[in-house]
């Protein structure tokens, strides 16, 4: 588990303990570090543009296609009408 990986899934600096609490979940539910670290990640704010899609990390993308790249994370649509 790389440290940076474990900051863009948490949406923060993760801590020694963060790490090693995030480890410890993974083990006793037998999970992946991965996909342990959704359990205590800050969700992903992403707002609607014009064409439908939305932006993040520098990419215009379906929501669909965000959660196929990017499954360890959490996301919050933002459609205003």
């Amino acid at each position: 588990m790389n440290k940076t990986e474990l900051e863009k899934i948490l949406g923060y600096p993760p801590s020694r303990e963060m790490m090693l609490q995030v480890l410890k979940y993974a083990r006793s539910n037998q999970m992946t570090p991965m996909e342990a670290a959704q359990t205590f990640a800050m969700p992903n704010l992403l707002f609607e543009n014009e064409n439908g899609c939305f932006e993040f990390e520098g990419q215009t993308l379906t929501p669909d296609q965000i959660k196929k790249k990017y499954p360890y994370h959490k996301f919050v649509f933002i459609r205003s009408r």
